[in-house]
C-alpha cells in the first residue's frame, strides 16, 4: 500500500531534499498515482533534472499525464493574498480531475519556504495546514509531503509541528517547542500541546489568531494535553473568544487544564464569556 496522509520532509541539504522528493515521486508513479510537485525553492527544470538523474522517466510520466511539474507562483500563489479557502477548493478539484481522467489517486508536493517570506497572506499559513488535516486529509485518499529547508523550518517552526507525519531524514518534528498545535487524530478539533505562558505567549497570539479563522459556527479548541496556562494565555482566550462572537460564532474549550480553571475563577466576571465542554 502507497503512503497516505499529509506528510512534511524537512531537508539539511540538497542531497536530502533529493532523496525524498524521488522517493516520493518514484512511490507514486509505482501505484499510478498523479502527482502535482509545486516548486517553489527549486526550480521547475532543476526538479525535473533531479527526478531525471535518480531514473524517473520524467517525460513519459508527463507525456502521459501523471506528473504534473509546476511553478507555485505560477499556480495557487499567482494570485494574492494567499487564502486557504481557494487553495483547498483547487486540491479537491485536482483530486476530482485525476480520478475522472482515469488515475486511482492524487499525491501532492508543495516547497513551502515561501511562507517565511513577505507574501501577502503568509499570515495564513498555520490556518492552511490545519484545515488540510482536517477538510482534506480526513476526507479523501490523498497524499500530501511539504518540504521544508531546516533554515525556513525554524522559521515556521509551530507550521511544521502542526503536520504528524515525517518522512526520513528529520522522522520526527522539530524538537523543543513548548506549544504545539495540530488536528487531533481522533476528532476534528484543533488541539494544542505543551504549555501557555511567558516562553510561549507570542506563539500561543499565532495559534489563536489562525484558530479562529476556521470555518464554522463553532470552533472547538482541545486543551487536554497542555499542561499549563497562565493568565495572559486566558485574557487572549476571552478576547478571542468576544471577537468570534461579534461575528455570530462560539470558541468552545474542552478539557482545559487546572491552572486554566483556578485562573478563571480570579476573574469570573470577564471569563464569564469563556464556553468551556463538560
Amino acid at each position: 500500500m502507497p503512503v497516505r496522509g499529509h506528510l512534511c520532509g524537512v531537508y539539511g541539504d540538497e542531497r536530502e531534499w533529493a532523496h525524498m522528493a524521488t522517493a516520493f515521486v518514484r512511490e507514486g508513479l509505482a501505484f499510478g498515482q498523479r502527482i502535482a510537485y509545486y516548486t517553489d525553492t527549486h526550480s521547475r527544470q532543476s526538479v525535473v533534472e533531479v527526478l531525471r538523474e535518480h531514473g524517473v522517466d520524467v517525460d513519459a510520466a508527463m507525456g502521459r499525464g501523471q506528473l504534473l511539474v509546476e511553478e507555485a507562483a505560477a499556480s495557487y500563489l499567482r494570485r494574492l493574498p494567499f487564502d486557504p479557502d481557494v487553495v483547498l477548493a483547487g486540491m479537491r478539484g485536482a483530486y476530482e480531475q485525476a480520478l475522472a481522467e482515469g488515475f486511482p489517486g492524487l499525491r501532492i508536493v508543495g516547497e513551502m519556504d515561501w511562507c517565511t517570506r513577505d507574501v501577502p497572506g503568509a499570515d495564513r499559513i498555520l490556518e492552511y495546514e490545519l484545515r488540510l488535516e482536517r477538510e482534506v486529509f480526513a476526507d479523501l485518499p490523498l497524499t500530501g509531503l511539504c518540504f521544508f529547508d531546516d533554515a525556513s523550518a525554524a522559521d515556521a517552526a509551530l507550521v511544521v509541528a502542526a503536520h504528524r507525519q515525517f518522512v526520513p531524514p528529520t522522522g520526527a518534528g522539530p524538537a523543543g517547542l513548548g506549544l504545539t498545535v495540530n488536528v487531533a487524530p481522533d476528532s476534528r478539533d484543533v488541539r494544542l500541546h505543551g504549555h501557555a505562558d511567558l516562553d510561549t505567549r507570542s506563539s500561543f497570539a499565532v495559534v489563536l489568531r489562525n484558530v479562529a479563522r476556521m470555518p464554522g459556527p463553532v470552533v472547538h479548541l482541545d486543551l487536554a494535553a497542555l499542561d499549563f496556562l497562565d493568565v495572559d494565555a486566558l485574557a487572549q482566550l476571552v478576547s478571542t473568544t468576544v471577537t468570534l462572537r461579534e461575528t455570530g460564532r462560539r470558541l468552545v474549550l474542552q478539557s482545559p487544564p487546572a491552572s486554566l480553571i483556578r485562573a478563571a475563577a480570579m476573574f469570573p466576571d470577564e471569563c464569564d464569556v469563556l464556553e468551556i465542554a463538560a
